[in-house]
């Protein structure tokens, strides 16, 4: 696989420490594909992804 494009890190909108933001995130993702991204690179290791729960990296990814 050749990743190719922009594609941008995607922040982690949360409602509370372990509750997270679906309709923020939603809007987010939109947002970012109206403006032209080829690609999103969700839960990397240098944001906040290290730091949260199991159950919302899951969530983020389903």
């Amino acid at each position: 696989m050749k990743l190719q494009g922009i594609i941008p890190p995607v922040i982690t909108p949360l409602k509370d420490r372990d509750v997270l933001d679906v309709e923020g995130l939603e809007r987010l993702i939109e947002h970012m594909l109206v403006g032209g991204v080829h690609g999103l690179f969700v839960l990397g290791s240098t944001g906040e992804a290290p730091s949260l729960s199991y159950a919302v990296r899951r969530e983020m990814i389903t």
